[in-house]
């Protein structure tokens, strides 16, 4: 029976591929701490990665998470006023508390600290009902993260096989590709899946198999369709 057993991937500034998709996301990233503004926000839609780029910047930057985004709360504006670096993975305008993330936005100002944010949307476009928020967010360095391009698709899609330590033919990477969405989520989620497989029917993941965990993919989406 196999040990189910999470993968850990590897977060090293060296892991951070880099392709024409997130090329400018990559140079933000490299450039820090020495960043032109305290605040720098990432927007990107779904799927692109930002989730991703964020922890390897958690990770370089030993930063305070907060745990809602939306809704600073005093441990954060604690973390902030210490001058350690925060990241604010997932903002958005709605139920945003403005007020709390105002005072945050200030408090890593004043401590002369960093704070990373990820969002779908430029902040500078938000309606907020806040003016001196509004200001500060239009004051922040905003890196664009396009969709996922087939060039990182590929190498993400070794990288998270690697972090598994399962070799595979990249024949079966090429043949995944193009019959999946195109987003880091779902390589990884079919990447989980093929390993379990494998894992659990002691064979190695072969393009029978991925033709076979696709298969079980769609009829699940067909069956949640109706």
């Amino acid at each position: 029976m196999p040990l189910d057993l999470p993968a850990s991937p590897s977060l090293s500034r060296d892991d951070l591929i880099v392709t024409d998709a997130n090329r400018a996301v990559a140079t933000l990233i490299e450039r820090w701490p020495d960043w032109q503004a305290p605040v720098a926000v990432i927007v990107g839609p779904p799927g692109s990665g930002k989730t991703h780029v964020a922890t390897v910047w958690r990770a370089i930057a030993d930063a305070h998470a907060l745990a809602d985004p939306l809704a600073p709360a005093a441990v954060d504006l604690d973390a902030a006023q210490s001058g350690r670096p925060i990241l604010a993975d997932g903002l958005s305008p709605e139920k945003l508390d403005e007020t709390a993330l105002f005072h945050l936005i200030n408090a890593v100002r004043g401590a002369g600290g960093t704070m990373l944010a990820t969002a779908a949307t430029n902040p500078s476009a938000w309606p907020l009902r806040t003016a001196d928020l509004r200001s500060r967010l239009r004051a922040s360095m905003v890196a664009e993260l396009g969709q996922p391009d087939d060039a990182l698709l590929q190498a993400v899609a070794v990288k998270l096989f690697a972090d598994r330590q399962v070799s595979v033919d990249p024949a079966v990477v090429a043949y995944l590709l193009p019959r999946l969405e195109r987003s880091l989520p779902a390589l990884a989620a079919i990447v989980d899946r093929l390993d379990r497989a494998a894992l659990a029917r002691k064979t190695s993941i072969t393009r029978p198999l991925a033709a076979e965990i696709l298969r079980a993919i769609e009829d699940e989406q067909s069956r949640l369709a109706f």
